[in-house]
């Protein structure tokens, strides 16, 4: 198990990843993505936020298996965090999220839950911010974290 800096190489294991979680996003899972989310999903999308200097993005190996990644935007907005689901409910989200605010460091933390993930960041110590929205069959709960 490691976890490291994500770089351009890592993209499509990214990109993969998030592709295969993203139904937990929608209020039916049968129903498509809407469009413009799936925009923020494709390797261009994944390439332009690892190159760039606006998030710190970092992976979780197993095996050099990318199994979890997350992005901080800026310095404070958790932008994604994900778990391959086989490996969901071991703590790898939080040791992912431990690691990416000792690099990023911030008195408020904030992010736009998915309505399924809203429990996870609890444990963490979020708290819903403002009522929970939707758009496009997408639901999200604002949440923010002030340490």
């Amino acid at each position: 198990m490691s976890i490291r800096v994500a770089v351009k190489n890592d993209v499509v294991k990214i990109s993969n990843l998030v592709a295969s979680l993203s139904h937990f996003y929608l209020k039916d899972a049968k129903d498509p993505l809407p469009l413009w989310f799936d925009k923020t999903l494709t390797k261009d999308a994944f390439l332009e936020r690892v190159a760039g200097a606006e998030y710190s993005n970092f992976v979780y190996e197993i095996d050099d298996e990318i199994i979890g990644y997350i992005s901080i935007k800026g310095s404070s907005h958790l932008f994604h965090l994900f778990v391959d689901e086989k490996h969901q409910g071991k703590g790898i989200s939080r040791k992912l999220w431990e690691f990416a605010t000792n690099v990023c460091a911030s008195e408020v933390y904030t992010l736009r839950s998915s309505l399924f993930a809203v429990p996870v960041y609890r444990k963490f110590g979020f708290i819903e911010s403002d009522v929970a929205g939707e758009k496009d069959g997408i639901g999200f709960q604002p949440m923010e974290l002030r340490v």
